[in-house]
Order: C-alpha cells, then structure tokens, then sequence
C-alpha cells in the first residue's frame, strides 16, 4: 500500500466552483471543527473535493495507460467515468451482463480486461445482478491545515466584466470567488489488488492475462499520482491557473494498511514516522519504506528517504514495486 500526506501552499485559485448565484460563481466550501482557547468551533473553509481529484486522477490515468498500450474502454478514453454502470454502456463496450450471482467473477474480469481505469478506480454496475468493485485509490477533500484559531485561509470573490458587441448588452459584470489557502491532502493507493478479481468464486478464463498485466497496471497507477502531486487537477483553469507550491509531504510503503498523520500540524511527519514504527510490530512487519519532500524546513527524522520534487517522488515508488 502506498499512502501519503501533503501540505499545499495555493493562491489564487477557484479549482472546485460549485454553483452560480446571480453573477457569483461560488467556491466550494465545507464545514470544519477547530480547537480555540475557548473550545471547539465550527468554521465553513474553502475545499477541493475528493471527487474533483479522482477526475483528474483517472484523466491522468487513462494517458498513462495509452502510452504504456495498457486497456482503456471506450468512456474512459474520453474521460467520462460513468464506467460499467447500466446495461446501455454494456453493450456499448462489448461486455454481457452477468446472468447470475455464479457470474459476477466473469463479469468483474471482462471489465477489468477492457478498461484499467475501472481496475483501479473501481465501479458499480446496478443491474439485475450488481457488481460493485471499491476504488483502489482513495483520495480526500482539500482542505486548509487546521493549525489553530487562524486557519490559513481565506475567500474573496473577484470582479470581471465582459464585452459583448450588443450596444444594449455591452458590458456583463460577473464575480468569481477565489481561495488561497495552505491546502492538506491524503491519499492512498492499495496497489496489492490492483489486477486482483475482488468478487468471490472460482478462477475465471482473463485472470492469467491480469496477472501478466499487473505490473503494467501497478507502474501506470504510480504514474498517474503525478498529476496530483504536481497540482494538475481541478477547473476553470484557462484564466485562474493558481500559483501552488508543495510545500512538504510524507509517503509510506507498506505491505499493511497505513496511512500518515494529516498535514495540520508542523510535525506531522515525525508523528507519521513514530506511528509507522509502532504499526511494524502490530501487523510484525519489516517491509516498509518512508519517503519525504521538505521544502519548508519542518522537523523531519533522520531515518527517512527526503526526496527533492515528486519527479524524483514517483521514480523512487516504482522502484520500491520492482
């Protein structure tokens, strides 16, 4: 399992717009506890969805499969993740539906055979017999580092006006609400049951070719993470491209479920590190790897691989798959 944690310097951004109110296109935000000297508080922040990074993971994914000549199916390619879901698409992409209960193993490995994005990032298929696979990557909302009663960040909506040839219509006034913020993320990647069938029942005709594929599949899921890592997710970027900047992250290895501290605090690499070593002993674990970006000179232990950029990040990954 590949699991991190990542703090985010973003300014300027309107990533994750949500609705439009009037002439105000809002940024999405989301409720949050804080601890003050006086208790614990509710405050409403500017947030990035999970949802909108598993887009441009799964976009990224998809580009990466292409390159490698691993399978797309034919909505994926076009980046419309609606995957395997009704009996429309089936027949779209060539796939029957499964007959019974006995049928769904066969079902899950045609699909995974014909679409690696439904591989990694899993589906739901709501017919008469279902078929669910989980996600194998799992991604949550952005949200600004809880560090105290000041919370980095901060929304202000930003004036434009557009012009129209229209004597009646010249001008058109419009605001767009835009956040900066020292943004966390985590996510994780189970790349073990990556090209593994997760339905029950005995081994089905594609399963051979999976295992060929799966380290294929496992190199181009590490691969795609790039595109989060380097902060190419998110919309309405053609004129409010942000100014982002990682500023530090911590991302494990492991053969046992895993994942590191969340960005709120300035140690949150250091208690990563310590919790990490307790979980060794309870799951009696040798096998797991830490690597660090530090670019804003937190305490960091001595122990771990620091790493300068996640260029070198998604190399060292690869390696530690081989």
């Amino acid at each position: 399992m590949i699991s991190g944690s990542a703090r985010f310097l973003v300014n300027v951004e309107s990533l994750n717009g949500v609705e439009s109110v009037g002439n105000l296109t809002k940024h999405r935000t989301a409720p949050v506890v804080v601890k003050t000297s006086t208790g614990y508080l509710i405050r409403y922040v500017p947030v990035i969805s999970g949802e909108s990074l598993a887009h441009a993971y799964q976009a990224s994914l998809v580009d990466m499969a292409k390159l490698m000549n691993l399978p797309v199916g034919l909505y994926s390619s076009q980046y419309e993740f609606i995957k395997y879901s009704s009996d429309e698409v089936l027949k779209e992409e060539g796939i029957s539906a499964p007959s019974s209960s006995n049928d769904v193993r066969r079902f899950e490995v045609e699909v995974l055979l014909k679409d690696i994005v439904s591989d990694v990032g899993g589906f739901m298929y709501a017919g008469k017999y279902p078929v669910r696979r989980t996600s194998r990557i799992k991604l949550g909302y952005m949200i600004p580092a809880l560090t105290g009663e000041e919370l980095p960040a901060q929304l202000e909506a930003q004036f434009h006006v557009r012009y129209s040839s229209k004597v009646e219509e010249r001008q058109a006034i419009f605001n767009v609400e835009v956040s900066s913020a020292l943004y966390t993320l985590t996510f994780s990647l189970d790349d073990d049951l990556i090209a593994v069938p997760s339905t029950i029942g005995n081994k089905v005709k594609g399963e051979d070719e999976l295992d060929r594929q799966k380290a294929d599949r496992v190199k181009a899921a590490i691969k795609a993470l790039y595109s989060i890592l380097t902060g190419n997710f998110g919309g309405k970027r053609s004129r409010f491209l942000p100014s982002m900047k990682l500023m530090s992250m911590v991302v494990t290895v492991t053969d046992f479920p895993f994942i590191p501290e969340p960005g709120h605090t300035d140690d949150y690499i250091k208690v990563s590190v310590e919790r990490l070593n307790k979980a060794k002993g309870i799951f009696n674990s040798k096998n797991a790897e830490v690597f660090v970006i530090n670019n804003e000179n937190i305490e960091v232990p001595s122990n771990v691989t620091t790493l300068s950029s996640a260029e070198d990040l998604i190399d060292e990954l690869i390696k530690s798959k081989k």
